[in-house]
C-alpha cells in the first residue's frame, strides 16, 4: 500500500506535499519538541466534514461528533503506517494547535485559498474543511509524492456577502468592534450582556456560526463530505431534553470542552425564544 492508497482508504482527497520552508512558523517549539525542524516537508490534508443532514441551531462542525477525537485516530494510523515503511524517518500529524499556519499553508501547497472571512475556502467542499498536516524529515519524493508546485496565496472574489451577512459585523472591521463574532460569543463562559444574548437569539445559533461559509458563492455547488465519521450520529437541534440525554457522549461533542454550563446557558435562550414565537 502506498500513501496516497492509505489516503484514498480514509476517503481523503485533497493533499500536497511542499518543503516547510514555503509556511509560516508560528509555533517553533512544537518541531523542536518532536525532533523536527525548518529543514522538513509538509504534508498538507483537508478533512471535508459538511454532511447533508443540515443543523437547525448548531453550527455544521459542532452537530457531528468532535473532530479532534477523528483526527487523533487517523494520525495514529498514518504515522504508524509511514514509521512502518520508513523506520528511520520522523512522522508527527498536526492539526488546529499546530507549528504552521496551516490556512497559509494549504493555499501555498494548492489545496485552497482564503476568503475574507479568514477561512480556506476549497473549490470542491467550500471553507467545511478542517486542515491538517504531516510534518516529517523524509523526502516526500521517497513516500511516493512530488512536490506541490509554488503556489501564491490568493483571495476569493470578494463579493461582499460574507461581510454583509455576518450578523456581528465583525468580518473586515477594526479590532474594536462592537460586537466579536458569534461563534466566539456563544462559546465565551459566565454571563453574556445583552447584546451578545440577543445576537444569540436573533440568529438561533446556539453553538458556533455558519452564516458567513454558507452564503459564499462556493458553497452553492458544494459537494457533502465522503468521510463516514462525518456522516454518523448528527444532532440537527439540540434542546434541554437532547442535551440531558446524551449522557457520557456529551463528553464526544465538539461543545464539551466548554463544559455544561456554557452550551446549557445557550439551549436555553433558544428555547425561550421558540416558546415565545410559539405564543
Amino acid at each position: 500500500m502506498t500513501i496516497k492508497d492509505f489516503f484514498k482508504s480514509h476517503n481523503i482527497e485533497a493533499y500536497s506535499a511542499i518543503p516547510l520552508s514555503r509556511c509560516k512558523i508560528l509555533r517553533e517549539y512544537l518541531l523542536t519538541k518532536n525532533g523536527l525542524d525548518r529543514d522538513c516537508y509538509a504534508i498538507m490534508m483537508l478533512f471535508p466534514y459538511r454532511c447533508e443532514k443540515k443543523p437547525i441551531n448548531l453550527t455544521v462542525y459542532a452537530s457531528v461528533r468532535d473532530y479532534h477525537s477523528y483526527i487523533e485516530s487517523f494520525s495514529r494510523e498514518l504515522e504508524s503506517f509511514l514509521k512502518e515503511k520508513h523506520p528511520q524517518g520522523k512522522f508527527k500529524v498536526f492539526s488546529d494547535h499546530s507549528p504552521i499556519d496551516e490556512v497559509h499553508g494549504c493555499c501555498v501547497s494548492g489545496l485552497g485559498f482564503i476568503g475574507d472571512n479568514g477561512l480556506l475556502i476549497t473549490e470542491k467542499y467550500s471553507s467545511f474543511v478542517f486542515l491538517g498536516e504531516c510534518i516529517t524529515d523524509v523526502d516526500p519524493k521517497e513516500l511516493g509524492l512530488e512536490l506541490a508546485n509554488e503556489v501564491e496565496v490568493r483571495g476569493c472574489l470578494h463579493c461582499g456577502k460574507c461581510k454583509s451577512a455576518c450578523p456581528s459585523g465583525c468580518i473586515g472591521q477594526d479590532v474594536d468592534k462592537k460586537l466579536e463574532c458569534l461563534s466566539a460569543i456563544t462559546q465565551k463562559k459566565g454571563a453574556l450582556s445583552e447584546d451578545e444574548e440577543a445576537l444569540i437569539v436573533k440568529n438561533g445559533s446556539i453553538w458556533g456560526c455558519d452564516i458567513c461559509q454558507n452564503v459564499c458563492p462556493y458553497t452553492r455547488n458544494a459537494e457533502y463530505t465522503p468521510v463516514e465519521f462525518f456522516r454518523n450520529d448528527v444532532i440537527q437541534c439540540l434542546d434541554l431534553e437532547t442535551l440531558e440525554a446524551l449522557g457520557e457522549e456529551f463528553n464526544t461533542r465538539p461543545f464539551a470542552w466548554r463544559g455544561m454550563d456554557t452550551i446549557k446557558r445557550n439551549v436555553l435562550l433558544y428555547e425561550n425564544k421558540m416558546r415565545r414565537e410559539k405564543k
